[in-house]
């Protein structure tokens, strides 16, 4: 009985504990799926900012957003290493100001309201984005109805693509207004005095011509100087800030150059020359150029001025087919065949109309209106000046279309060619990246003759036998060489130089290597110190342009604070100047007389001399760039000679023995000048110190 009564005393105990074991049970199973949502996301971190995670779509999306903007500002549909690296870095700071500044802003109580909003949106103050997207690119004037329509239109297509670009938009224009807000409470925080003021435009004002002595401290021998371990960890302490170090990995690495051999330049002689009879027989030598060679045909005339000598001589007293070559220039192959002659002008004065086409819509559109306008102009019915002046959208508009003179080469390929290739006053079309135009040369200047050439070119390039004798080079040395100390004896067997460079977790080139991300990527995601460098193939042979690498790791450092005796000989040297400096002015202090004359005398110094001394500039030929005499500069009255200064690279005492400068005038405007600057420098401060107060660990070398 008693030991029943025991169980139902404690049923309720053991019931909690079953209950427990279940759900964390359940929990922990869910934990250990790959599914789970709480590891994904873990997975999926980017970044923290504070107590903020940030993940890999968010980012990813930002970055896009960025990118799509790039390529339709530039016209292209790709993004280089450097473009990439700025769009990358760029998404980067957004984010973290965003994150950021979100806090700040809401503690502040900083926010938009709705009629905030709709002031910058449709009503009298426009935001700048609502005026570059909106606004006429002549007059910046926006047509407000245009506004109210779209917005009109995706709020009843509420699945429009348009919607979700003006959604980021809004935040924008939001996100932009919330900073203008912030930036101006904290520069009206500032203040400028009429003192500040009258000394900043006293100190601008000065000049004058003083007399000197100076020692520099690479006259004092480091012989001299005495200094004791406690002075090196005393300046180490107090200047930590100077010893910061980022985390780096230190890479080992071989090349081997990807480039032709012999036998690949031989090919691609022999194929040159093969060719040259048929090309010589060819009717239509566009269609052979084309057809057979590296480049296209090339629809261009050219002067003498524009070819290389040699080429010039030939083409300019060759008939129509005549042929010239097989000669290589450069690592290509190449046989010029004579293909048309025209007499052409150097350069030309034109004037344009021109329609600008951003999409498909407005292409079609451009391009009626152009056929339109060429037709009441060929009528007689308007003048060209005036038709520019009412239709064009090119800055030339104001002066009825004209552009001026323009030599060859000064305008887009389709522009150039149909300006250049026209007859005096003749009407021409053209579409070009801008739009579409109608071209009116009105000048030309003397004609010449020009040159069409058609070229077959081969250019020497590596063959596949070429390529994969390296690559299997580049494979047995690293198979060989194991690890970092395997690569350098490998190194030295087969003749090859080691390189060594820094990398960080987030950079994405080399210096002597170019962009290679995926090497670094691959040194911070597979690779330790001593190991080869092995992607994700695990393979040690990257092919990174026209290279094949093989790296490995030979040290790696964590961010922080390099520890003393890493830095010893760095702190040294800083200890031996400042016990310079400290002796230099025990010196000089000691020695100071009456006159400068004296002092010099006392020190067995040379007293010289400058003239002309501009506060504003602050350098003297003898002296250099020493802003500490700036100061005294200001503060000496004429035959004053000052106390001991302390420069950058030595110890002087100076006297005036004149000093101009006009009275401070305009006090006002030198205080709004001060406080301007002052607001900005504090709204970047105050952005900096918060960042670095902020807890942020970046994850991009993860997905990037």
């Amino acid at each position: 009985m008693a030991t029943l009564q025991k169980l139902r005393n404690n049923a309720g105990v053991l019931l909690a504990v079953v209950i427990f074991i279940a759900l964390a049970a359940f929990i922990l199973g869910d934990l250990l799926q790959s599914g789970s949502s709480i590891i994904r996301g873990k997975q999926l971190e980017i970044a923290k900012i504070g107590n903020e995670s940030v993940e890999y779509p968010e980012f990813q999306s930002r970055f896009e957003e960025l990118a799509n903007n790039y390529k339709a500002n530039n016209q292209v549909n790709n993004l280089d290493e450097k473009a990439y690296e700025q769009i990358l870095n760029q998404t980067w700071e957004m984010m973290l100001q965003e994150k950021i500044m979100d806090d700040v802003y809401e503690d502040l109580g900083i926010d938009i309201t709705p009629e905030e909003m709709f002031d910058m949106v449709q009503g009298n103050n426009l935001h700048p984005i609502i005026v570059q997207i909106f606004g006429d690119p002549q007059t910046r004037q926006v047509d407000k109805s245009q506004v109210i329509q779209f917005l009109k239109y995706i709020q009843e297509n509420p699945d429009a693509p348009q919607r979700t670009s003006w959604l980021n938009i809004e935040k924008q224009i939001i996100s932009s207004k919330k900073s203008t807000k912030y930036n101006t409470l904290v520069g009206k925080a500032l203040y400028a005095n009429s003192l500040q003021a009258q000394n900043s435009l006293k100190g601008q004002n000065i000049t004058a011509n003083l007399k000197f002595i100076q020692k520099k401290l690479l006259t004092v021998p480091d012989s001299v100087i005495s200094y004791s371990e406690a002075d090196l960890k005393d300046y180490y302490e107090n200047n930590l800030s100077k010893y910061e170090q980022k985390a780096q990995k230190r890479l080992a690495y071989i090349t081997y150059n990807i480039v032709p051999s012999e036998e690949d330049d031989a090919q691609a002689r022999k194929w040159i020359n093969d060719i040259k009879t048929d090309f010589e027989k060819a009717e239509d030598n566009i269609q052979f150029v084309n057809m057979n060679a590296d480049t296209r045909f090339e629809d261009v005339y050219l002067s003498k001025s524009e070819l290389t000598p040699n080429i010039s001589e030939w083409a300019f007293n060759a008939s129509l087919n005549d042929t010239y070559g097989p000669v290589k220039e450069g690592s290509t192959y190449k046989i010029y065949k004579l293909n048309a002659t025209k007499m052409l002008p150097d350069s030309v004065r034109a004037s344009h109309i021109l329609l600008r086409a951003e999409n498909a819509a407005e292409a079609r559109i451009a391009a009626n209106t152009i056929d339109s306008l060429k037709t009441l102009l060929e009528s007689g019915e308007a003048t060209f000046e005036q038709v520019a002046r009412d239709n064009s959208q090119d800055g030339s508009a104001s002066q009825g279309g004209d552009l001026g003179w323009f030599a060859r080469g000064k305008m887009v390929a389709p522009f150039e060619k149909a300006a250049f290739h026209a007859d005096l006053n003749e009407l021409v079309t053209v579409q070009t990246q801008f739009g579409y135009h109608i071209i009116k040369v009105t000048r030309q200047s003397r004609k010449s003759k020009h040159v069409q050439l058609a070229i077959v070119d081969r250019e020497v390039i590596p063959s596949s036998t070429t390529y994969q004798h390296l690559y299997t080079e580049a494979s047995k040395l690293a198979a060989n060489a194991q690890n970092l100390e395997g690569l350098k004896e490998q190194a030295e067997k087969m003749n090859k130089n080691v390189r060594y460079t820094n990398v960080g977790e987030n950079d994405r080139s080399i210096p002597a290597l170019g962009a290679v991300r995926t090497l670094i990527h691959a040194a911070y995601s597979n690779s330790s110190e001593g190991e080869l460098v092995v992607g994700n193939d695990e393979s040690p042979v990257f092919e990174i342009e026209d290279k094949f690498i093989i790296a490995a790791i030979e040290s790696e450092t964590e961010a922080g604070v390099k520890l003393l005796e890493d830095v010893k000989s760095s702190v040294e040297l800083a200890v031996v100047k400042v016990k310079k400096i400290e002796k230099l002015l025990e010196d000089f202090s000691s020695a100071r007389g009456q006159s400068i004359e004296e002092t010099a005398q006392n020190l067995e110094l040379e007293v010289q001399s400058a003239s002309g001394f501009n506060v504003q500039y602050g350098s003297v030929n003898a002296i250099g760039y020493e802003p500490a005499i700036n100061g005294a500069v200001i503060a000496l009255e004429v035959n004053e000679q000052s106390d001991p200064i302390a420069g950058r690279a030595g110890v002087y005492i100076i006297e005036l023995t004149q000093k101009e400068g006009t009275a401070p005038t305009n006090i006002e405007a030198e205080k709004q000048s001060l406080f301007a600057n002052s607001s900005y420098r504090a709204s970047y401060q105050a952005y900096e110190t918060l960042k670095n107060n902020t807890d942020i660990t970046d994850k991009r070398s993860k997905f990037y």
